[in-house]
């Protein structure tokens, strides 16, 4: 497999503290990517960041399984990203198995835009899935990410009644509220009205973050359309966008669920 980075102690990848693996290609061209770097399949290192590496399964669950201390301690775990964790699936897949068996749980953050038999052989071997929800117009999510969105939205509905059956993995639905294109009120409004047959599903606004800026200028590229900003949207309108989707706010976490 080929991967891009590898973060420890992350908390924003699912529960507890968490190893994170980014994965290298995507088929999606979101004009918000964080990871510009991750995109392109094959083992080029267009940023020169000597992070990029080809490595076995086995050898990269032994390198993940050094930090069991911290996920037992934290209720943590590995979680799997990219780039498209999803579009390199046999090996996501073994080296999940390792860590399984190794009492390790394992995440994964995707975008769903991939063939449904890649997503169907990992929903026995993952304990979380976050997958993202950006537009639920096609046409809006073909202009801003390079396609449309009907095989994400079939994705989805097999994850979520897969899920509904079997009771695993648990699955999280997540938006990043990006200003001018995601964070509006109709298209939340319609991904609430997609996610409505499965009301027990945790669905996650997440804060938009401009600073992939410098990953643009260390790639030679001048087209981050986003360096006008300096941070997301203010607070009182994450907050009144989540409350127009019907979404409420945790007194602690300050993050929305489903009311």
């Amino acid at each position: 497999m080929t991967i891009f980075d590898l973060q420890r102690f992350s908390v924003h990848d699912g529960p507890g503290i968490r190893t994170t693996v980014f994965l290298k290609g995507c088929p999606l061209r979101c004009l918000w990517c964080q990871n510009p770097e991750g995109l392109e399949f094959g083992p080029e290192d267009p940023a020169n960041s000597g992070k990029v590496r080809q490595i076995s399964p086995a050898d990269l669950a032994d390198e993940l399984l050094a930090d069991r201390v911290f996920f037992e301690t934290s209720g943590g775990g590995v979680t799997f990203s990219g780039g498209e964790p999803l579009a390199q699936a046999d090996a996501l897949v073994q080296t999940a198995r390792i860590l399984r068996s190794q009492g390790i749980p394992v995440a994964v953050e995707t975008s769903l835009g991939v063939p449904q038999v890649w997503l169907e052989r990992t929903l026995e071997e993952v304990d979380l899935i976050l997958a993202d929800l950006k537009a639920a117009d096609s046409g809006d999510h073909e202009h801003w990410t390079g396609r449309g969105n009907e095989r994400i939205l079939g994705n989805f509905r097999l994850l979520a009644e897969y899920s509904e059956r079997h009771g695993h993995p648990a699955v999280v639905a997540r938006t990043p509220l990006v200003p001018g294109y995601t964070a509006t009120e109709t298209n939340l409004g319609r991904i609430k009205d997609f996610l409505a047959p499965w009301p027990w599903l945790p669905w996650e606004l997440l804060d938009f973050n401009p600073l992939a800026r410098s990953k643009y200028r260390s790639l030679g590229r001048t087209d981050y359309p986003f360096d006008h900003l300096s941070s997301g949207l203010p607070e009182p309108e994450r907050r009144r966008l989540a409350m127009a989707a019907g979404l409420v706010p945790d007194p602690v976490s300050k993050e929305f669920f489903p009311s």
